[in-house]
Parts: structure tokens; sequence; C-alpha cells
């Protein structure tokens, strides 16, 4: 379905902030949209139907089994949902920066993969074999845990009173801790606690990007890992730092683009994100130890043999 929409962080947080949560009733249908933050949805009372590109999944408070799901919306993605509620709905939507759970998370690092892991890794499956929905469910001790923790963080943020960003960071940082909880309970045989499962997403992610601007730390909070820590695991797994790894995919690209004797080399350094075509020329020369104009003058004399 067609995005009709896409929400901005800066239209929810407060300069500064990197999270908010409140309460909000729904009834009928929302707006087909995307959005560049992380959301967390957790019902309340009432169920709705929640439409993930198309899918849809049920949003229940206490179903049979006694459970409570909460829905995770991605940030940064072609992601797109809506709600659908026949009977009406009253839930607690948290929305956060990504950067703000590496941050909070970055005293452990297997915390923070198995988040990263379950959030982004598509492969990742129930225990019948499906492919899992992007829902965590709750029940028990955690289930009372998690109303108090979402309904007092919801009431600290109206009340602001004195501290309440630091309080509600606390609350947030226990919430993802009872996920990763349930995550690891329900998904026990299939968590993957290395950002090695992570690569490929990685990898696809920066090929697809490189003609824009990427950041190191762009690509850490995305996956929600620290800038630190993301920049070590890289470099062990790859055997170079992120800076050269972005700049060897870029070379790769104006290579098979020179290829093409109708782009010139101003095109091809607008498309791989070069601002300045000297900037791409000390690149080019560093890795090939020549120049584009050179390059495509050998490549053309050998083919013409």
């Amino acid at each position: 379905m067609e995005c009709e929409y896409t929400y901005k962080y800066k239209d929810y947080l407060d300069e500064g902030m990197k999270f908010t949560a409140y309460r909000e009733s729904s009834l009928g249908e929302s707006l087909v949209h995307k959005h560049d933050f992380l959301e967390l949805c957790y019902i309340i009372s009432g169920n709705a139907t929640h439409y993930v590109d198309g899918t849809p999944y049920q949003l229940t408070k206490g179903d049979e089994k006694g459970e409570t799901a909460i829905f995770f919306g991605l940030s940064g993605t072609d992601q797109t949902h809506y709600y659908r509620s026949e009977g009406g709905v009253l839930y607690a939507n948290m929305i956060l920066l990504p950067d703000f759970i590496s941050e909070n998370l970055h005293s452990s690092h297997t915390a923070l993969d198995v988040f990263a892991y379950f959030l982004y890794n598509s492969e990742f499956r129930s225990g019948d074999g499906s492919v899992r929905p992007p829902l965590v469910s709750f029940r028990g001790n955690d289930l009372i845990s998690a109303d108090g923790i979402v309904n007092s963080m919801c009431d600290e943020i109206l009340s602001k009173g004195s501290n309440y960003v630091e309080v509600v960071s606390s609350y947030l940082n226990i919430l993802f801790y009872l996920i990763i909880r349930n995550i690891e309970k329900t998904n026990r045989d299939n968590v993957m606690h290395d950002i090695r499962d992570m690569i490929p997403g990685i990898i696809d992610y920066i090929e697809g990007n490189c003609g824009n601007q990427i950041t190191l730390n762009d690509v850490a909070a995305k996956y929600f890992y620290s800038p630190s820590y993301f920049s070590r695991a890289f470099k062990k797994y790859f055997g170079t730092p992120f800076s050269s790894y972005v700049q060897n995919v870029r070379i790769q690209k104006i290579i098979r683009l020179l290829e093409d004797p109708s782009l010139s080399i101003e095109e091809i350094s607008e498309r791989i994100g070069y601002n300045d075509k000297r900037e791409l020329y000390r690149a080019f020369k560093n890795v090939t130890g020549t120049t584009p104009g050179n390059y495509r003058k050998a490549k053309k004399s050998a083919s013409d043999k």
C-alpha cells in the first residue's frame, strides 16, 4: 500500500531529546505511514490490527494466553504501516532515536546484538519455523512489570517533574532488558549474539547508500550499536576501518561507471557522492594507483587490442 505520510522525529521530540512517550486512543483506521525514528507501541487496553507492509498483526491487551504484545516500527527503512481498530484501542506510543538505545545498552554488547538482530534480520524465525513478526509478547510477571513501567513513563513525561529525563531513561532501560529477555526466552535457539549476523544487512546498506555521505555514527545508530563498539567490531570482521571499506565500495562503483563512455568524470563524481572532483581523484589514486581518466584510457586500449 502506498505511503500517505512520512513522520519526522522533529515533530515529536523537543530539541535535545532522544525519546518521548504518550498514551493515545484510536478508533477506525490511521494513515499509511513511515518515519525516521524507532516506534514502540504498547497496548494498554482494547485491540487493533497493525498492518506492516500490508501484512496484518493482531495487537491485543491480554489475549487467551494472558499476553500483551509490543510492536516495533523501524526507523530509516521503507517499511510502511497503519492501524485499524473496530472497537477502539488505548496504547502507549514510545518514540526514540536509534542512538538512544545504543547509548543505554552500550555496557552490554550481547544485549545490543540481540536487540539489533531481532529488529533487522529478516531471517529471524520463531519456534515453529515461521518468519517472526515485529512483535514481542509479555506474560506473567513481565507483563505486570511492563504495564507499570510504560504507564509510569507516560506519567513522568506528562508531569515533567524534577529529573524526569533521567527517570524516563531508567524506565526505558528496564523495558529494553525485559524485551531482550523475552526475545531470548521465546527464540532461545535462534538468537545470534554476534555482529557477524548483521553483516549482510550492513553491507547492503553501505552499497545501496554509498552515493550519500555515509558516516560510521549513522550506520552504528541505524543498527543500534555504539560507534566505538561498531567501529571495533567492523574492523575486526573486515580487517579494515569502516571509512576505508566505504571508500573501497565507492571506488569499485566508479570503476564500473568508467566503463560507460557516455558518463563524464564530473557525472560519476556526483553519482558516487563526491562533492569535489579533486576528492574523487585523490581517493581513486590512493586505491588504484592511477587517475580515473588514465584508468579509462587503459581499459579502452586493452579492449581495442
